[in-house]
């Protein structure tokens, strides 16, 4: 046989399958050629004998009419000649058709029999000759002699028929018949049976290849376009299959999960280093600008109660005073961003936390006509953090909801519980992100407001990840957006300082 190690799965099902095909096959050959033959032997035997028997019979019959075909004189010669051959050759049964009268004569039984009525005898007669007809037809047609196998509901027998003739006219058909062994009747049903099953076998061991070969070759070709896709995403996963297909599909499913997770591992590593370095950088130019803004800023003031006359410069010194005050706060947001690590853990109500800061920024939002929708869940559960950290995140997330609102709109506050974690939402009704935008949002130094330092998102989104949480910014088509900030009920951890 040949090795199928190293062959292609199509071809190890196939060589499979057709070995155990071979075996029915293997048998409906064994009883075409050699079965069939040994019965074609023993049946050629019978019809020698019979056809010896029927020739005999008829010989004699047409020696004893000699010239003439009176049915009388046909009807003495069959009962005198087949009478002794029915008693020398018990089971074999005599027939004589006289074609004048439609009539026939028998004389012997394929079977032991008792003696008949003549009732009886009448209807056996009628049962025999329409099991002859058949055969009495073929001689009457072709004028020669005929072998046949006949049959019943419940036996099978074998006949010669021989034509009589007188005068060269055919005057009466001898036949001889015996009853064939119920062995050998058996053995052709059997066969007869073999080859149905083993046909059917066959077909079905076909068909089930098929089917395998169709399913396997299927499967694997999902996998393989699963495969070819994993190549160009990771996210798109092998549909779910059957039996070990499907552990293979999960396999590498499972695999590709453990890829996704290291690589989204790996790029906040990267992130949290570039961040930390970047941090450290924003710091230390931070301290170094803070000195001359400061100074810049107090020059300012002085030359304004110097020059009060003067409404000119007044203007003009307003707007150094102006822009220093806005260079001192975003030198603070670079210094927030450059520790953020700098926090103290302590338990912290969530509901008290938003109530003093929308206490602290109610009016900035009567300020800007900000209708303010609180709907907090009581009884929150306590959670551990920062408390000023944690207000400077709420505080960021309204000020940046109030800048996309300057001519007035909604601003809901939900607290909910929510799992293992107590979740804060603020939700607007300004224009909305748009969906390249979300993706780079919490991104330092990444904004879409002129103007914007592009730090309170990002800064608030550093203080959340060091309580172990999360904050998630969503928007709709319809506008508006919905920055979610969840934190876990309970945090134990060492924060160290960066």
């Amino acid at each position: 046989m040949l090795p199928l190690t190293g062959r292609s799965l199509k071809f190890q099902v196939v060589a499979v399958v057709a070995a155990g095909l071979l075996v029915p096959v293997l048998v409906m050959l064994y009883d075409i050629i050699f079965a069939s033959h040994s019965d074609d032997v023993l049946l050629g035997n019978m019809e020698e004998r019979l056809g010896g028997m029927a020739s005999y019979l008829a010989g004699a019959i047409e020696a004893r009419a000699g010239a003439n075909p009176d049915p009388a004189v046909l009807g003495e010669a069959f009962d005198e000649i087949a009478g002794r051959m029915a008693r020398s050759y018990p089971g074999v049964r005599l027939g004589l058709y006289l074609v004048d009268e439609d009539r026939i004569l028998i004389q012997g039984f394929l079977h032991e029999y008792r003696q008949l009525s003549p009732e009886e005898a009448r209807r056996r007669e009628a049962r025999v000759y329409r099991e002859a007809a058949q055969g009495i037809e073929a001689v009457k047609a072709t004028g020669k002699p005929v072998a046949r196998v006949g049959e019943t509901w419940d036996d099978r027998f074998l006949e010669q028929l021989v034509p009589v003739y007188v005068n060269d006219q055919l005057v009466a058909v001898a036949w001889a018949e015996e009853r064939m062994h119920p062995i050998f009747a058996q053995s052709t049903r059997m066969r007869l049976m073999i080859r149905y099953v083993t046909l059917f076998a066959f077909g079905a061991g076909a068909f089930g290849m098929l089917t395998i070969i169709l399913n396997l070759t299927r499967r694997v070709g999902q996998i393989q376009r699963g495969l070819a896709r994993l190549e160009q995403d990771l996210s798109q996963t092998l549909p779910e299959m059957p039996g070990e297909m499907g552990q293979i599909s999960r396999a590498i499913n499972h695999l590709a999960r453990s890829l996704v997770e290291k690589e989204q591992l790996l790029e906040e590593y990267r992130r949290s280093q570039c961040l930390v370095a970047l941090g450290r950088l924003v710091t230390n130019i931070a301290h170094e600008l803070k000195n001359p803004v400061s100074i810049i800023k107090a020059t300012a003031q002085l030359m304004a109660s110097n020059i009060k006359d003067v409404p000119a410069l007044d203007e003009y010194v307003k707007m150094i005073e102006e822009q220093a005050n806005r260079h001192n706060n975003l030198i603070k947001e670079l210094i927030e961003f450059g520790r953020p690590n700098d926090v103290r853990f302590e338990e912290v109500k969530p509901g008290e936390l938003v109530a003093e800061v929308l206490e602290s920024t109610a009016p900035l939002l009567r300020q800007h006509n900000i209708t303010l929708d609180l709907d907090i869940e009581p009884s929150l559960p306590v959670i551990k953090g920062d408390r000023e950290r944690l207000k400077q995140v709420f505080i960021n997330l309204i000020l940046n909801a109030v800048q996309v609102m300057p001519d007035g709109g909604r601003l809901s506050v939900c607290g909910f519980a929510t799992g293992e974690a107590v979740c804060i939402s603020f939700r607007d009704t300004g224009p909305g992100i748009a969906e390249e935008d979300l993706k780079q949002i919490f991104e330092p130094f990444y904004t879409t407001k002129p103007g914007g330092g592009g730090l309170g998102l990002a800064l608030s989104d550093q203080i959340v990840k060091i309580h172990g949480g999360e904050i998630r910014a969503e928007s709709g088509p319809g506008g508006g957006a919905t920055f979610t900030v969840c934190l876990p009920r309970s945090l134990e951890q060492e924060v160290r300082e960066g």
